[in-house]
């Protein structure tokens, strides 16, 4: 993972990263569980946490490196499809995800990765493994395509675009669009 460049990581950003050294440096099935709350991380600008992310991980020592599973909720702020209002959608991820060393503990060498091998997997030179990326893509995951509001949600008025979850308009319920006009009419005409 590259540093980033010129700007310090916030609070948040840190409390998603952990120091695995002594992890790596134990036999395969050590364990360390961390608890997480973190008030409203940014991890990504189109995506809005109105709430703390909390929960519980698990990592776990394998050969090749550490799996990271964890279950860990927030709140999502979108906007309704129908009706174009914000609403806080409650979320829970589950985070299942193998991590591996870009450095051996040991040696101090840099280990070989696998051509396909995710950037946001690897735990970098200072034996950090950072979820940040990992946590985003799982947020996004649950995010349903078409978030609505309610299930009842009415939407917008086609014609004067009044929110009718707030009431209705005086807009005509079936209007006719004038170019079926002429149809119209000539279906009322004698002898056609």
């Amino acid at each position: 993972m590259a540093p980033m460049s010129g700007k310090r990581p916030s609070e948040a950003a840190l409390a998603l990263q952990f120091n695995v050294a002594q992890l790596l440096k134990q036999a395969t099935g050590a364990r360390r569980g961390y608890d997480i709350a973190v008030e409203a991380p940014e991890l990504d600008q189109q995506l809005v946490l109105a709430g703390s992310l909390h929960g519980q991980i698990s990592c776990l020592r394998i050969g090749a490196g550490i799996l990271v599973t964890g279950e860990l909720e927030t709140v999502v702020r979108l906007e309704c499809v129908r009706c174009l209002s914000e609403f806080d959608l409650p979320i829970r991820v589950e985070i299942e995800e193998e991590f591996r060393p870009t450095i051996d503990i040991v040696t101090g060498l840099r280990m070989e990765q696998e051509p396909d091998q995710d950037e946001a997997t690897l735990i970098d030179e200072q034996h950090i493994l950072d979820l940040a990326e990992v946590i985003r893509q799982a947020v996004w995951l649950e995010i349903p395509a078409s978030p609505i509001c309610r299930p009842d949600c009415k939407g917008l008025c086609p014609q004067c675009g009044q929110n009718r979850n707030q009431g209705e308009c005086a807009c005509p319920a079936n209007p006719v669009d004038a170019r079926w006009l002429a149809l119209l009419t000539s279906k009322d005409m004698p002898g056609t």
